[in-house]
Protein backbone atom coordinates (compact mmCIF):
# COMPACT_ATOMS: atom_id res chain seq x y z
CA UNK A 1 0.00 0.00 0.00
CA UNK A 2 1.30 3.43 -0.98
CA UNK A 3 -0.14 6.79 0.03
CA UNK A 4 0.57 9.52 -2.49
CA UNK A 5 -0.55 13.04 -3.18
CA UNK A 6 -3.56 13.10 -5.50
CA UNK A 7 -2.61 14.17 -9.03
CA UNK A 8 -4.44 14.86 -12.27
CA UNK A 9 -3.20 11.53 -13.67
CA UNK A 10 -5.33 9.75 -11.04
CA UNK A 11 -8.52 11.47 -12.24
CA UNK A 12 -9.84 8.65 -14.49
CA UNK A 13 -9.42 5.99 -11.80
CA UNK A 14 -10.88 8.27 -9.13
CA UNK A 15 -13.86 8.99 -11.38
CA UNK A 16 -14.44 5.26 -11.74
CA UNK A 17 -14.33 4.80 -7.96
CA UNK A 18 -16.83 7.62 -7.48
CA UNK A 19 -19.23 6.24 -10.10
CA UNK A 20 -19.04 2.78 -8.52
CA UNK A 21 -19.69 4.27 -5.08
CA UNK A 22 -22.73 6.13 -6.37
CA UNK A 23 -24.13 2.96 -7.95
CA UNK A 24 -23.86 1.23 -4.57
CA UNK A 25 -25.36 4.24 -2.78
CA UNK A 26 -28.39 4.31 -5.08
CA UNK A 27 -29.26 0.72 -4.19
CA UNK A 28 -30.27 2.06 -0.77
CA UNK A 29 -31.12 5.60 -1.87
CA UNK A 30 -32.67 5.45 -5.36
CA UNK A 31 -33.76 9.08 -4.94
CA UNK A 32 -30.19 10.20 -5.61
CA UNK A 33 -29.52 11.50 -9.15
CA UNK A 34 -28.73 8.67 -11.55
CA UNK A 35 -26.35 10.76 -13.66
CA UNK A 36 -23.42 10.22 -11.30
CA UNK A 37 -23.38 6.50 -12.09
CA UNK A 38 -21.39 7.39 -15.23
CA UNK A 39 -17.73 8.40 -15.34
CA UNK A 40 -18.51 11.21 -17.75
CA UNK A 41 -20.33 12.93 -14.86
CA UNK A 42 -18.10 11.95 -11.95
CA UNK A 43 -14.99 13.20 -13.72
CA UNK A 44 -16.60 16.64 -13.99
CA UNK A 45 -17.49 16.55 -10.29
CA UNK A 46 -13.90 15.80 -9.28
CA UNK A 47 -12.51 18.32 -11.76
CA UNK A 48 -14.65 21.00 -10.11
CA UNK A 49 -12.94 20.21 -6.80
CA UNK A 50 -9.49 20.22 -8.38
CA UNK A 51 -9.90 23.64 -9.98
CA UNK A 52 -10.10 25.37 -6.60
CA UNK A 53 -6.77 26.91 -5.59
CA UNK A 54 -6.98 25.72 -2.01
CA UNK A 55 -7.75 22.08 -2.90
CA UNK A 56 -5.42 19.22 -2.02
CA UNK A 57 -5.82 15.50 -1.66
CA UNK A 58 -4.22 12.10 -1.17
CA UNK A 59 -4.69 8.68 -2.71
CA UNK A 60 -4.12 5.08 -1.65
CA UNK A 61 -2.65 2.67 -4.21
CA UNK A 62 -2.06 -1.05 -3.96
CA UNK A 63 0.31 -2.50 -6.53
CA UNK A 64 -0.09 0.68 -8.52
CA UNK A 65 -3.90 0.55 -8.58
CA UNK A 66 -5.97 3.36 -7.04
CA UNK A 67 -8.22 1.97 -4.30
CA UNK A 68 -9.15 5.15 -2.39
CA UNK A 69 -8.84 8.92 -2.51
CA UNK A 70 -9.67 11.92 -0.34
CA UNK A 71 -9.83 15.51 -1.65
CA UNK A 72 -10.66 18.65 0.34
CA UNK A 73 -10.35 22.40 0.31
CA UNK A 74 -9.58 25.05 2.90
CA UNK A 75 -11.71 28.17 3.27
CA UNK A 76 -12.23 30.94 5.81
CA UNK A 77 -15.59 31.09 7.61
CA UNK A 78 -16.80 33.64 10.18
CA UNK A 79 -15.96 31.17 12.96
CA UNK A 80 -12.45 30.32 11.72
CA UNK A 81 -10.26 28.67 9.12
CA UNK A 82 -11.83 25.43 7.91
CA UNK A 83 -11.19 22.33 5.85
CA UNK A 84 -14.04 20.73 3.89
CA UNK A 85 -14.45 17.43 2.05
CA UNK A 86 -17.51 17.39 -0.20
CA UNK A 87 -19.46 14.41 -1.54
CA UNK A 88 -17.34 13.97 -4.71
CA UNK A 89 -14.23 14.24 -2.53
CA UNK A 90 -13.98 10.65 -1.39
CA UNK A 91 -13.93 7.22 -2.96
CA UNK A 92 -13.19 3.70 -1.77
CA UNK A 93 -13.07 0.56 -3.89
CA UNK A 94 -15.66 -2.10 -3.13
CA UNK A 95 -14.50 -4.53 -0.46
CA UNK A 96 -11.66 -2.35 0.78
CA UNK A 97 -11.29 -1.52 4.48
CA UNK A 98 -12.84 1.87 5.37
CA UNK A 99 -9.88 2.45 7.69
CA UNK A 100 -7.95 3.46 4.56
CA UNK A 101 -10.01 6.66 4.64
CA UNK A 102 -8.67 7.29 8.15
CA UNK A 103 -5.10 7.06 6.89
CA UNK A 104 -5.85 9.50 4.08
CA UNK A 105 -7.49 11.91 6.51
CA UNK A 106 -4.40 11.77 8.72
CA UNK A 107 -2.40 13.13 5.79
CA UNK A 108 -4.96 15.70 4.64
CA UNK A 109 -5.87 16.80 8.17
CA UNK A 110 -2.21 17.38 9.02
CA UNK A 111 -1.96 19.76 6.06
CA UNK A 112 -5.06 21.61 7.25
CA UNK A 113 -3.68 21.98 10.76
CA UNK A 114 -0.40 23.34 9.44
CA UNK A 115 -2.42 26.02 7.64
CA UNK A 116 -4.23 26.89 10.87
CA UNK A 117 -7.46 25.22 9.71
CA UNK A 118 -8.70 23.54 12.89
CA UNK A 119 -12.39 23.21 11.94
CA UNK A 120 -12.66 19.99 9.93
CA UNK A 121 -15.80 19.00 7.98
CA UNK A 122 -16.70 16.13 5.69
CA UNK A 123 -19.87 15.31 3.75
CA UNK A 124 -20.70 11.60 3.56
CA UNK A 125 -23.49 9.81 1.72
CA UNK A 126 -25.96 8.42 4.27
CA UNK A 127 -25.79 5.02 2.53
CA UNK A 128 -22.08 4.70 3.41
CA UNK A 129 -22.75 3.61 6.98
CA UNK A 130 -19.39 1.90 7.44
CA UNK A 131 -17.56 5.03 6.29
CA UNK A 132 -19.67 7.22 8.59
CA UNK A 133 -18.63 4.97 11.47
CA UNK A 134 -15.01 5.31 10.37
CA UNK A 135 -15.25 9.09 10.71
CA UNK A 136 -16.97 8.78 14.09
CA UNK A 137 -13.96 6.77 15.28
CA UNK A 138 -11.78 9.74 14.30
CA UNK A 139 -13.68 12.01 16.66
CA UNK A 140 -16.13 13.49 14.17
CA UNK A 141 -19.77 14.05 15.06
CA UNK A 142 -22.91 14.45 12.97
CA UNK A 143 -23.73 18.13 12.47
CA UNK A 144 -26.08 18.43 9.48
CA UNK A 145 -28.57 16.20 7.67
CA UNK A 146 -29.42 16.61 3.98
CA UNK A 147 -32.69 14.89 3.10
CA UNK A 148 -34.85 14.20 0.05
CA UNK A 149 -38.57 13.57 -0.25
CA UNK A 150 -39.76 11.61 -3.29
CA UNK A 151 -42.97 13.43 -4.18
CA UNK A 152 -43.90 10.86 -6.82
CA UNK A 153 -44.71 8.28 -4.17
CA UNK A 154 -45.40 10.55 -1.18
CA UNK A 155 -48.80 10.12 0.46
CA UNK A 156 -49.88 13.71 1.02
CA UNK A 157 -53.00 13.92 3.20
CA UNK A 158 -55.75 16.45 2.89
CA UNK A 159 -54.65 19.51 4.83
CA UNK A 160 -56.65 20.14 7.98
CA UNK A 161 -56.39 23.84 8.70
CA UNK A 162 -55.96 24.74 12.39
CA UNK A 163 -58.77 26.83 13.84
CA UNK A 164 -58.45 30.50 12.94
CA UNK A 165 -55.57 29.95 10.49
CA UNK A 166 -55.54 30.73 6.77
CA UNK A 167 -52.85 30.03 4.17
CA UNK A 168 -52.05 31.76 0.93
CA UNK A 169 -49.23 32.01 -1.59
CA UNK A 170 -46.66 34.77 -1.24
CA UNK A 171 -47.12 37.61 -3.72
CA UNK A 172 -45.15 40.74 -4.54
CA UNK A 173 -45.48 43.18 -1.69
CA UNK A 174 -45.28 40.52 1.03
CA UNK A 175 -41.72 41.55 1.86
CA UNK A 176 -42.59 42.96 5.28
CA UNK A 177 -44.53 39.85 6.27
CA UNK A 178 -41.54 37.66 5.46
CA UNK A 179 -39.09 40.05 7.07
CA UNK A 180 -41.05 39.92 10.32
CA UNK A 181 -40.40 36.17 10.51
CA UNK A 182 -36.67 36.44 9.83
CA UNK A 183 -35.63 35.98 13.48
CA UNK A 184 -37.81 32.92 14.11
CA UNK A 185 -35.32 30.25 13.12
CA UNK A 186 -32.07 31.82 14.28
CA UNK A 187 -33.47 32.60 17.73
CA UNK A 188 -34.46 28.96 18.11
CA UNK A 189 -31.01 27.84 16.92
CA UNK A 190 -29.31 29.80 19.71
CA UNK A 191 -31.11 27.73 22.36
CA UNK A 192 -30.17 24.39 23.90
CA UNK A 193 -29.00 21.98 22.67
CA UNK A 194 -28.02 23.69 19.40
CA UNK A 195 -26.34 26.75 20.96
CA UNK A 196 -25.48 28.36 17.62
CA UNK A 197 -24.34 31.97 18.09
CA UNK A 198 -25.50 34.76 15.80
CA UNK A 199 -23.32 37.84 15.43
CA UNK A 200 -24.90 41.30 15.12
CA UNK A 201 -23.71 41.45 11.51
CA UNK A 202 -25.44 38.17 10.65
CA UNK A 203 -28.64 39.27 12.38
CA UNK A 204 -28.74 42.48 10.34
CA UNK A 205 -28.66 40.47 7.10
CA UNK A 206 -31.62 38.24 7.95
CA UNK A 207 -34.60 40.59 7.26
CA UNK A 208 -33.40 41.52 3.78
CA UNK A 209 -32.77 37.89 2.83
CA UNK A 210 -36.22 36.77 3.93
CA UNK A 211 -37.95 39.76 2.34
CA UNK A 212 -36.35 38.90 -0.99
CA UNK A 213 -38.38 35.70 -1.23
CA UNK A 214 -41.36 37.82 -2.30
CA UNK A 215 -39.41 39.19 -5.28
CA UNK A 216 -38.56 35.85 -6.91
CA UNK A 217 -41.38 34.74 -9.19
CA UNK A 218 -40.07 31.18 -9.61
CA UNK A 219 -40.22 30.58 -5.85
CA UNK A 220 -43.33 28.91 -4.50
CA UNK A 221 -43.71 30.34 -1.01
CA UNK A 222 -46.65 30.39 1.40
CA UNK A 223 -47.71 32.33 4.49
CA UNK A 224 -49.92 31.39 7.42
CA UNK A 225 -52.10 34.05 9.03
CA UNK A 226 -54.09 34.28 12.22
CA UNK A 227 -56.52 37.10 11.60
CA UNK A 228 -54.23 39.73 10.05
CA UNK A 229 -51.03 38.59 11.79
CA UNK A 230 -48.52 36.48 9.87
CA UNK A 231 -47.50 33.51 12.03
CA UNK A 232 -45.66 31.13 9.70
CA UNK A 233 -44.00 30.62 6.34
CA UNK A 234 -42.48 28.06 4.02
CA UNK A 235 -40.72 28.47 0.67
CA UNK A 236 -39.65 26.20 -2.18
CA UNK A 237 -37.22 27.36 -4.84
CA UNK A 238 -36.05 25.55 -7.96
CA UNK A 239 -32.92 23.56 -7.15
CA UNK A 240 -30.69 23.59 -10.21
CA UNK A 241 -28.58 20.55 -11.02
CA UNK A 242 -24.84 21.26 -10.92
CA UNK A 243 -21.85 19.18 -11.91
CA UNK A 244 -20.77 18.50 -8.33
CA UNK A 245 -24.11 18.35 -6.46
CA UNK A 246 -24.63 14.65 -5.84
CA UNK A 247 -27.89 15.04 -3.89
CA UNK A 248 -30.08 16.95 -6.37
CA UNK A 249 -32.14 14.87 -8.83
CA UNK A 250 -34.02 16.39 -11.79
CA UNK A 251 -37.29 18.26 -11.17
CA UNK A 252 -36.33 19.13 -7.60
CA UNK A 253 -37.15 22.04 -5.33
CA UNK A 254 -35.35 23.12 -2.19
CA UNK A 255 -37.41 23.81 0.94
CA UNK A 256 -36.36 26.77 3.08
CA UNK A 257 -37.73 29.55 5.32
CA UNK A 258 -39.93 27.03 7.12
CA UNK A 259 -40.84 28.91 10.28
CA UNK A 260 -43.66 29.14 12.79
CA UNK A 261 -43.73 31.77 15.51
CA UNK A 262 -42.94 30.28 18.91
CA UNK A 263 -46.16 31.69 20.40
CA UNK A 264 -48.36 29.56 18.12
CA UNK A 265 -46.35 26.32 17.93
CA UNK A 266 -48.09 23.08 18.77
CA UNK A 267 -51.30 23.92 16.91
CA UNK A 268 -50.44 22.19 13.61
CA UNK A 269 -49.61 25.34 11.64
CA UNK A 270 -46.20 24.08 10.51
CA UNK A 271 -47.73 20.74 9.56
CA UNK A 272 -50.46 22.42 7.50
CA UNK A 273 -47.94 24.70 5.76
CA UNK A 274 -45.64 21.80 4.90
CA UNK A 275 -48.27 19.44 3.51
CA UNK A 276 -49.94 22.26 1.61
CA UNK A 277 -46.62 23.39 0.11
CA UNK A 278 -45.54 19.88 -0.87
CA UNK A 279 -48.90 19.30 -2.54
CA UNK A 280 -48.59 22.53 -4.51
CA UNK A 281 -45.09 21.85 -5.83
CA UNK A 282 -46.02 18.28 -6.77
CA UNK A 283 -49.02 19.55 -8.72
CA UNK A 284 -46.71 22.02 -10.49
CA UNK A 285 -44.65 19.09 -11.83
CA UNK A 286 -41.85 18.78 -9.29
CA UNK A 287 -40.84 15.24 -8.35
CA UNK A 288 -38.47 15.75 -5.42
CA UNK A 289 -37.94 18.13 -2.53
CA UNK A 290 -34.56 18.64 -0.88
CA UNK A 291 -33.84 20.28 2.47
CA UNK A 292 -31.36 20.16 5.34
CA UNK A 293 -31.36 20.67 9.08
CA UNK A 294 -28.89 20.74 11.93
CA UNK A 295 -28.99 17.45 13.81
CA UNK A 296 -28.81 19.25 17.18
CA UNK A 297 -31.97 21.19 16.27
CA UNK A 298 -34.32 18.73 17.95
CA UNK A 299 -37.51 20.30 16.62
CA UNK A 300 -36.28 19.88 13.04
CA UNK A 301 -34.77 16.43 13.61
CA UNK A 302 -38.08 15.09 14.91
CA UNK A 303 -40.35 17.06 12.55
CA UNK A 304 -39.13 16.71 8.97
CA UNK A 305 -38.93 12.90 8.69
CA UNK A 306 -42.72 12.84 9.24
CA UNK A 307 -43.11 14.36 5.78
CA UNK A 308 -41.16 11.69 3.95
CA UNK A 309 -37.76 13.38 4.09
CA UNK A 310 -35.13 10.67 4.01
CA UNK A 311 -31.49 11.44 4.95
CA UNK A 312 -29.23 11.18 1.91
CA UNK A 313 -26.07 12.85 3.24
CA UNK A 314 -24.50 13.96 6.50
CA UNK A 315 -22.04 16.70 7.32
CA UNK A 316 -19.69 15.53 10.02
CA UNK A 317 -17.55 17.92 12.04
CA UNK A 318 -14.49 17.91 14.27
CA UNK A 319 -12.80 20.79 16.08
CA UNK A 320 -9.05 20.34 16.60
CA UNK A 321 -7.56 21.97 19.69
CA UNK A 322 -5.59 24.87 18.18
CA UNK A 323 -2.92 24.46 20.86
CA UNK A 324 -1.54 21.68 18.64
CA UNK A 325 0.06 24.49 16.63
CA UNK A 326 2.65 24.99 19.37
CA UNK A 327 2.19 22.45 22.18
CA UNK A 328 4.13 19.46 20.85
Amino acid sequence: MNYLRFTEKMMPDASALLAQRHIRNRVELPELPVRFETMSETVKAIETLQTKQSTSGFAALRDGKLIAYLIGETIVQPWGRCGYIYLPGYGLAKGENPEIIQDLYALLGEEWNQKGCFHHYTYICAADKDIVETWFNLGFGKERVDALSDLRSAKIPEVEMPAGISLRRVVKGDNDYLSSLSDTIWRHQTKAPRWHPMTPEEIMEQPEGWAGIADTESDMAYLAFEAKEVVGSIAFYVQEETVDDMTTPPHCRYMTAAATKESVRGRGIGTALTWYGLKQIRESGDEYCLTNWQSANLLATRFWPRFGFKPVAFRLARLIDPNIAWAK
